[in-house]
């Protein structure tokens, strides 16, 4: 059974989301609220959109908006110092803006439902899978044809 977000309850996870969202360095936020930067990083990417819209559709202005709305308004800003920079003809300003704003973009994205979150996840190497073939294979070396005429069905399918 998997752990409870951390994130999720905690007990400041209202601000700790605000930062999340306004961009602040995870090692910042790790060190002010005292949890671990790789739970930041999984609450943002698995539980942060969702929490948004929750608070949209319950809370309406009072919470959701308010982020959306702080984020949108970071977005217009880029906009206009990618402006800027284009005008100026500042090479390394516009890049270092049109990433920033590309990270923005993503994160507005995310938190609309927007943008596919979920991760690939490599089955053939997958330390269960590995194990559960060792065994299945196993099992299976009374019947040698059984066996490899499930062999060739799995590389075939690992082929795909």
């Amino acid at each position: 059974m998997s752990r409870p977000c951390t994130i999720c309850t905690h007990a400041a996870r209202e601000n700790i989301d605000s930062s999340l969202v306004r961009r602040v360095p995870y090692r910042k936020i790790a060190e002010r609220f005292d949890v671990s930067e790789p739970a930041l990083s999984r609450h943002l990417n698995d539980h942060l959109a969702g929490y948004v819209r929750q608070a949209l559709s319950e809370y309406g202005t009072d919470k959701g908006v308010k982020v959306l709305d702080k984020l949108t308004s970071t977005l217009g800003r880029l906009d206009e110092f990618l402006d800027d920079a284009d005008s100026a003809r500042d090479a390394r300003e516009f890049v270092m803006v049109a990433a920033e704003m590309r990270k923005e973009l993503e994160l507005l994205a995310k938190l609309q439902g927007e943008l596919q979150q979920a991760g690939t996840i490599n089955v053939h190497l997958h330390p269960q899978w590995l194990e559960l073939r060792a065994v299945i294979f196993q099992a299976l070396e009374p019947h040698p044809q059984a066996r490899g005429a499930l062999l060739v069905a799995l590389q075939q399918l690992e082929a795909s």
